[in-house]
């Protein structure tokens, strides 16, 4: 019997990419589900983006985005086709099948 050799990883993986997959491979639902997609946002979002919005709420599909202006919130419109496709890569096809803005005061990143 032939032996696989072992996998060998440049660097540890920390605890959130660990638990990021775990749910991703298990596919979560409810709280775990909305934590995934609010964490795939930021990651599309990327680091302007995501000092500017914050998720607010994902409900049957849709993914509700505090922004902090009309502006952004039409910025965002624009932006949409690219985030859902960068969304998709993470959590998979159907997972986020929208994305709406909400204008309110949005909280500075921690």
């Amino acid at each position: 019997m032939k032996r696989r050799p072992a996998r060998v990883q440049p660097e540890p993986e920390t605890t959130g990419d660990l638990m990021a997959g775990l749910l991703s491979r298990l596919g979560g639902t409810g709280r775990a589900l909305e934590f995934r997609v609010f964490q795939a946002y930021a990651d599309a979002a990327g680091d302007v983006l995501r000092a500017r919005t914050t998720p607010d709420s994902f409900r049957e599909g849709t993914l509700f985005i505090r922004v902090a202006s009309s502006a952004l919130a039409h910025e965002l419109t624009l932006l949409r086709a690219e985030l859902l496709a960068r969304m998709e890569t993470v959590l998979g096809a159907g997972v986020v099948t929208a994305i709406r803005t909400r204008v309110g005061s949005v909280s500075k990143p921690r």
